[in-house]
């Protein structure tokens, strides 16, 4: 069967529905497991560990490559990727004669919302997509509001520190979690933070998120602000999140993230009474 794909603006053919499935997308791995497809899914990318079931699952290799000598005993009836640093391995796929169907990344929480619907449709699953749509929209209208909304600072370890500006879902989240990014106003969805920019701003806290989660982190963060010349951002709060937590573009970005950016928030409006 022939089905329509946004990004190629075209349709690709695939056995419809999929009966076997390969996700190297975590954020459509972690769709998929929350529509009860799991048994499906016949292999994932090593950065698809969510939920728990996710880890058992066949590991064809990283975000941007593939072992094909795994993929081609696997014969799945589709491939999900995304768009980002993963475009290229998607048209390499699709060269191939893979059923390759690459979603969007997720520039904003809606995205998220969307994809899920997306996804439901390339697997027929309508019903199930729809629930989950509206369980995650739910979650979004029940998070609490406040009279006065932080200006928070976040910065993501990624081999260097970079920050998200408007079109990202975590700038997105933060807004409607009760919060405003600090470079809501910046047009690109990710940035080396220039020192200037930091010291002209008056963030209300921060929200910092390594690498990888290590004991000695937040001694690495502050020694890091220090070296850069951000002494006075040594002063504010910073709330530390588990590594790979804001960037992940899946479900639980709203039903675990969002929330707990709005207890950070309601934490520090408490501290300031």
């Amino acid at each position: 069967m022939k089905i329509f794909n946004d990004v190629l603006n075209e349709s690709i053919e695939i056995e419809y529905p999929p009966k076997r499935i390969v996700s190297l997308d975590p954020a459509a791995t972690e769709t998929l497991f929350l529509l009860g497809l799991e048994d499906k899914v016949v292999g994932t990318d090593a950065f698809s560990y969510r939920p728990e079931g996710a880890k058992r699952k066949v590991k064809l290799g990283s975000y941007t490559h593939v072992k094909y000598d795994l993929l081609e005993g696997l014969n799945p009836d589709i491939i999900f990727t995304t768009l980002g640093a993963q475009k290229y391995l998607g048209e390499e796929l699709a060269k191939r004669g893979y059923p390759v169907y690459p979603l969007r990344v997720s520039t904003s929480v809606s995205a998220i919302l969307n994809n899920v619907l997306i996804l439901g449709n390339a697997i027929g699953e309508f019903e199930k997509s729809r629930s989950l749509y509206l369980e995650l929209l739910n979650k979004i209208n029940q998070l609490p509001r406040f009279n006065y909304r932080p200006i928070i600072y976040v910065e993501l370890d990624l081999g260097g520190p970079i920050t998200p500006g408007f079109p990202s879902h975590i700038s997105d989240g933060i807004w409607l979690a009760g919060g405003m990014n600090l470079f809501d106003g910046t047009v690109d969805a990710y940035v080396e933070p220039k020192i200037d920019a930091l010291l002209q701003r008056e963030p209300d806290f921060i929200i910092y998120e390594p690498k990888r989660e290590r004991p000695d982190e937040l001694t690495r963060f502050m020694e890091s602000l220090e070296r850069r010349g951000l002494h006075k951002l040594k002063n504010l709060p910073v709330f530390m999140t588990r590594g790979d937590f804001l960037a992940h573009q899946g479900p639980s970005f709203i039903t675990e993230v969002m929330p707990w950016i709005n207890n950070v928030i309601s934490s520090w409006l408490r501290s300031r009474k």
